[in-house]
């Protein structure tokens, strides 16, 4: 099988209701690198579809946004979507997009269950905007460019003089 892509056929045969779980250990390309995803998917039987409730968690690498050294952040996805089918699974006949259903995620025509783009969208939002390293990085010193660590010792460069008074109300 092809990781995140699950057959829901029988589950649509079944009434509301109706349910699947499944543990995930599975590599997804995301934006072109590989990642692992561990966790657990849920499949709940709607009226209209089938709920996936899956709770995920992976890594990734990304440079620290203060000191610029490679981090490992871990990723953590609480997936909740419905799917809704394209084709009727009794009868093998089209069935329409209703109205303000055109977004929705769909089920294919072989009855196939595609976890990868909602995968990859969550993935998106989980992703720290200023990644970290440690939560105590300094960062970089900003006179001579090395990192800020407890042993960092720089030659400050000369005050400029047109900030000289805002320097001397920090001394007071």
């Amino acid at each position: 099988m092809l990781p995140m892509l699950y057959n829901v056929s029988t589950i649509l045969k079944e009434h509301t209701g109706a349910s699947r779980e499944y543990d995930v250990d599975d590599d997804v390309q995301i934006d072109g690198e590989t990642h692992s995803l561990h966790g657990h998917v849920r499949l709940d039987r709607t009226p209209r579809g089938v709920l996936v409730r899956a709770a995920l968690r992976g890594t990734v690498q990304a440079p620290c946004s203060r000191c610029l050294r490679p981090a490992t952040l871990p990723i953590d996805l609480a997936i909740e979507e419905e799917f809704v089918p394209t084709i009727d699974v009794i009868s093998g006949a089209r069935i329409e997009t209703l109205e303000g259903e055109e977004d929705a995620y769909r089920i294919s025509a072989r009855h196939e269950l595609d976890l990868r783009e909602p995968v990859r969208q969550y993935w998106a939002m989980a992703m720290p905007m200023a990644p970290l390293c440690r939560e105590d990085c300094a960062g970089l010193c900003p006179a001579c460019g090395s990192e800020m660590n407890p042993e960092h010792a720089c030659a400050q460069p000369p005050l400029d003089e047109r900030w000289a008074k805002l320097a001397r109300l920090n001394e007071g």
